[in-house]
This record gives structure tokens, C-alpha cells and sequence, in this order.
């Protein structure tokens, strides 16, 4: 009976630890994936097919480096029932990884025909990244429990 017990908790932990693999997996595959849109449309010397205005572009930028940092932040979590980091550490790396990948996305686009690497992208960059982390750590705020003052 006891070796049974191990047996089964042994069965349980591998097959814990391969879905929290897989999810893992799949979380980098997703930055990946958002990140490869970004690329692509960095390297198209018109994306949103004619010339945008200034205003335009920068919504553009805020929402895809918005979702960039939000994606980025999810794929730093740990699995449910593991520990983690705190929100802000998981918060500031994400970010960090985030005006990173813009950096690099303004520099791949001084090479792109038509296209210019400016330094107010990087700006509005980090500030979609910005606005993206907001959500999960005022949702940590909002449901954080309450100490009692006794």
C-alpha cells in the first residue's frame, strides 16, 4: 500500500510538471507571436497602409506594446500552486524586457525603407508598457486582503 501511495504521488507530481511545462510553453509562444507582428510590421514600409498621422502611430504603439508587457507579464507567472514572485518584481521585468524589445524594434526600423528610428517611439513604447502593467497590479491592490487594525 505504501509503495502504491508513492507511486501514484510520483504519477501526480510528473503530470503537474508537464501541464505547467506546456502552459509555460505556451505563454512564451504567445510573446513570441505578438512580438513576430510587431517585427513584421516594423519591417513594412507603410503598416497600416498609407502614410498614418502622428496620433495614429501612437496608438498604434501604445496598444501593441501595451499587449507586449501584459503578455510578458503572464508568461513571468508561475504556474497556480507554485511560488511566484512578487507582482511589482514580475511587473518590472516585464516592463524592462518590454522598452527592450521597442529599443531593438526602433533599430531594426532605421534599416527599413521609408521607415525612421525615433526616439519618441521608445517614449511611447514604455508608456503602452506602462499602461499595460497597470492593469495587473491595480488589480493586485484591488484585491489584496485587508489587514485588520485591532
Amino acid at each position: 500500500m505504501y509503495l502504491s501511495g508513492m507511486l501514484a504521488r510520483g504519477r501526480t507530481r510528473v503530470k503537474a510538471s508537464w501541464f505547467a511545462s506546456a502552459g509555460r510553453a505556451v505563454r512564451w509562444l504567445t510573446v513570441a507571436a505578438w512580438a513576430g507582428g510587431i517585427f513584421y510590421l516594423s519591417q513594412q514600409s507603410a503598416p497600416l497602409g498609407a502614410a498614418p498621422s502622428a496620433p495614429e502611430a501612437n496608438l498604434a504603439h501604445l496598444a501593441l506594446y501595451a499587449g507586449l508587457s501584459l503578455l510578458l507579464f503572464w508568461a513571468l507567472s508561475a504556474p497556480n500552486g507554485t511560488p511566484q514572485a512578487p507582482v511589482w518584481a514580475r511587473a518590472a521585468v516585464a516592463f524592462a524586457l518590454t522598452v527592450l524589445y521597442g529599443v531593438s524594434d526602433e533599430l531594426h526600423q532605421a534599416f527599413v525603407p521609408g521607415r525612421a528610428a525615433t526616439e519618441a517611439d521608445i517614449v511611447v513604447d514604455a508608456a503602452g508598457a506602462v499602461f499595460g502593467l497597470s492593469l495587473p497590479l491595480i488589480a493586485n491592490l484591488l484585491h489584496r486582503p485587508r489587514q485588520s487594525h485591532q
